[in-house]
């Protein structure tokens, strides 16, 4: 009978390899233990001994100093390949299958993919994991990711403010907007400065200020109604960019382009000097109608410094994604193919996505090449109108999950330098921060394939190892698992939850179990309550209590800046200057309280490691079940071999009254000894909260009896050996 090649049950660290996803933190600069990745994948031998093959590991892992956008197959394994072959050995035999295995240590943070490959003993013909199905009529094997982030990503506390708004005056006009010198305590000029960096530190305890986006807007708008372009300039949306390479003139006390990129600068060096991360927040998906090359161009040779003004969309049009034409009534999408002209240039973004999202003033979508995940997403597609048309595309759709990336990315391709150009920006802004720059939040980040944001991310790391990326997915599960495979952190989807006064126990758990269950354990999750996007809750104190629930779990919490002065308000910052005035100066007599809860609990979670690590048990009562009412969970870590680090988060979650329940500990976490407990976040955290020491066995016999006086009261408990 003829030989029937198949490889196939790649697992990594015991975990299925195929299209999964390895998550690991690492410290670069610390010289601890470097961790490995156990590799091992089986051949059908059909009765042919080991030494009958030879079998790699292929992979990119550590390599991300020699990324490159394409690296041809020829290529790799040389000192400074990109991708590398490892040999794998024999380790025995899974039923009549050979097992074949290799460790790698992991070194380096970036986004890497492992796969492997075997050929017979004396042959030049390579078999591909990725070319084989793990069952018959299942589809075919891909590659498991491999995202080691920075650990300073499980420590960051994110808070999100607009520089043009946050200490605008009132008037709310653009003579009246805030610029980059209210964030500084040295170069504020107009003599209103409630607000400035150590307020968000020192007063809060946030650790990560997220930037909304400080580039040039673009100065146009797509008006539907008249088929026409209107001005786009009260003030407009930063989502959509005119120039990646600049700072927004606005940004500036006088308005001048140069002097914003001084106080951006200078903003850097005071975020330095406080210990305060800043993440600028980035469209890569789309672009105004006027974006222009830029100084990354001219540095990058794509265009001369006389045409830096250029706009992209009339001088390489074929950087943008090609529209729609009007055939019979019908709009024909053209959304995998490069424009050809100005005038074939989508009109607005995600063109892709015909017409489920029509952003008027992201007039460029860019055409980042042709892969499987382009396309609307299932059932979604319509006609210009808003009519439900039927669409089906046999190369993907937005939730196809085969990874597949058609466009050849030959060198000097148009491509090829879009890649390039887009792998720039960040290199860029860490050089201009004078390597300060800590992180991206990337707007609707779904909207690029995965080899580039693979390429984007392994880029940036080069020039600054610790670089943190922060993806915003709203889209389906598949959608989100799928960009869960480069990101550091994703954001949540049920980001409602958490400003809901009626929110439930039951409805926490749920969501969090299914994060869980879709990403992994070990994934960082970016849970909040209000932004930029989402309307809030006025209730300060319960969006306090919410908060410390964020907080209470592993991943990274979040805070817009108008949430702890009680704004209900998103703000409206695309159609008109927006200003917090108000909320600044209304006399509040509880705006310190609120505010010294936020930073209680942002210090327990910064002093206590069990509350930034993966382990959790949530807490049901001594009697069975849930009190719904009360957010409870368990975090531990291993702290010896005869018990564990322990702490005991409790937050009420009603808004009106006080509470009180029973709760049991499960023997899986390791108490041994007496006990006592303490309030991380009371007004004296060191008081002793039991009249007694108690015993594990008592603890784990009687429970833990927590008891709230106050509506949204927490209760951070932490287990002390005595």
């Amino acid at each position: 009978m003829a030989y029937s090649p198949w490889i196939g049950n790649l697992k990594v660290n015991g975990r299925s390899g195929n299209y999964g996803t390895v998550k690991l933190l690492l410290d670069e600069t610390t010289g601890g233990a470097t961790p490995q990745l156990q590799v091992t994948v089986e051949i059908a031998a059909q009765g042919i001994p080991p030494e009958g093959f030879e079998v790699e590991l292929f992979s990119n892992l550590n390599r991300r100093d020699f990324v490159k956008t394409h690296e041809p197959l020829a290529e790799s394994g040389g000192d400074t390949s990109y991708w590398m072959p490892y040999r794998m050995s024999y380790q025995g035999n899974s039923f009549d299958n050979l097992v074949f295995a290799h460790s790698l240590p992991v070194a380096k943070c970036g986004a890497y993919r492992i796969t492997a490959r075997y050929r017979a003993a004396g042959s030049d013909a390579w078999w591909w994991h990725n070319d084989f199905s793990p069952w018959p009529d299942r589809p075919l094997q891909r590659d498991c990711a491999v995202v080691v982030s920075p650990g300073k990503a499980a420590r960051a506390c994110l808070y999100e403010a607009n520089a043009l708004t946050v200490e605008a005056l009132a008037g709310g006009s653009y003579e009246n907007r805030s610029t980059l010198d209210d964030f500084l305590s040295t170069h504020d000029f107009d003599g209103f400065n409630p607000f400035q960096l150590t307020y968000i530190t020192g007063e809060l305890g946030f650790n990560t200020l997220w930037l909304m986006p400080v580039f040039p807007n673009t100065q146009w708008r797509w008006d539907r109604q008249n088929w026409t372009w209107a001005p786009n300039d009260s003030p407009g949306s930063p989502y959509s960019s005119r120039d990646y390479w600049s700072i927004n003139r606005w940004l500036a006390d006088n308005a001048a382009a140069d002097r914003a990129l001084e106080l951006f600068q200078t903003l850097f060096r005071e975020a330095g000097d406080a210990e305060l991360d800043i993440f600028i927040d980035l469209a890569f998906n789309h672009a105004g109608r006027d974006v222009i090359y830029g100084a990354g161009a001219v540095d990058l040779s794509f265009c001369i410094l006389q045409e830096a003004e250029n706009w992209i969309r009339e001088h390489r049009p074929s950087w943008c994604t090609r529209g729609t034409a009007f055939v019979d009534g019908h709009s024909v999408p053209y959304y995998r193919e490069a424009a050809h002209s100005d005038f074939e240039c989508a009109v607005w973004a995600p063109a892709d996505r015909l017409n489920e999202h029509i952003w008027d003033d992201a007039n460029v979508d860019w055409f980042f090449g042709d892969y499987s995940a382009l396309g609307p997403k299932p059932g979604r597609a319509s006609d210009y109108f808003g009519n439900p048309v039927t669409h089906w595309d046999p190369k993907g759709n937005a939730e196809d999950e085969r990874d597949l990336f058609y466009t050849d990315l030959a060198a000097d391709s148009d491509t090829e330098k879009l890649w390039q150009y887009f792998g720039y920006i960040l290199p860029y802004w860490i050089e201009k921060s004078g390597g300060k720059l800590a992180g991206i939040r990337a707007d609707f980040a779904q909207g690029l394939p995965n080899q580039l944001w693979e390429y984007i991310v392994n880029r940036t790391r080069k020039a600054r190892w610790d670089f943190v990326f922060l993806a915003e997915v709203l889209d389906p599960d598949v959608i989100q698992y799928r960009l869960n495979r480069v990101f550091d952190v994703l954001t949540t989807k049920d980001h409602h939850l958490y400003r809901m006064n009626g929110v439930r126990m039951t409805e926490l758990f749920h969501s969090l179990e299914a994060e869980s269950t879709l990403f992994g354990g070990d994934a960082l999750v970016m849970h909040n309550g209000s932004s930029h996007d989402e309307v809030d809750n006025d209730d300060k104190w319960a969006m306090m209590a919410r908060y410390a629930v964020i907080a209470a779990m592993y991943g990274c919490p979040m805070v817009f800046m108008g949430q702890p002065l009680g704004l209900a308000d998103k703000l409206p910052f695309r159609d008109s200057w927006a200003n917090m005035y108000k909320a600044w100066t209304e006399h509040i007599p509880e705006r310190e309280a609120v505010g010294r809860m936020y930073l209680r609990i942002n210090q327990a979670r910064a002093a206590t490691p069990e509350l930034r690590e993966p382990n959790r048990y949530f807490l049901g009562l001594v009697g069975g079940g849930f009190h719904e009412e009360i957010f409870s969970v368990a975090r531990w870590r291993r702290e010896n071999e005869e018990r564990d680090a322990v702490t005991l988060v409790f937050v009420n979650l009603n808004v009106s009254w006080g509470n009180a329940g029973t709760f049991r500990l499960p023997d899986n976490i390791r108490l041994s000894g007496r006990y006592q407990a303490r309030n991380l976040v009371a007004d004296d955290a060191r008081r002793a909260l039991w009249p007694e020491p108690r015993d594990a066995d008592d603890i784990y016999q009687n429970g833990v009896y927590v008891v709230f006086t106050l509506a949204n009261e927490v209760q951070y408990l932490k287990l002390e050996p005595v």
